[in-house]
């Protein structure tokens, strides 16, 4: 069975992906701040809840930990974090300490 990864899955976009690649038979890896929302929960097929923060390293460690010994054919980095003022930052240049 083929498995994705999606972060920022509790709403919009991340939400309809998990929902669609569930409904197709894909173990989906659900990851959001609050993985115990009611959104998510609806989601029927073979889905696990994580907890991510993409801002925090050590949450981005812990799911790293937890996931370390599963395969993930895709991942669907839908999360977006606030950073630099529009038109400041570059590519790639996050401060994870704001």
């Amino acid at each position: 069975m083929p498995s994705v990864l999606i972060t920022g899955a509790s709403r919009g976009l991340g939400l309809e992906f998990a929902r669609q690649f569930a409904g197709d038979g894909w173990r989906v890896m659900a990851c959001t701040r609050d993985p115990d929302g009611a959104a998510l929960k609806a989601v029927g097929g073979q889905i696990s809840r994580h907890r991510l923060d993409v801002t925090d390293p050590d949450q981005i460690s812990a799911l790293a930990g937890v996931l370390k010994d599963e395969a993930i054919d895709v991942l669907i980095n839908n999360s977006g974090i606030y950073g630099q003022p529009r038109g400041r930052g570059a590519w790639g240049d996050i401060d994870y300490a704001i």
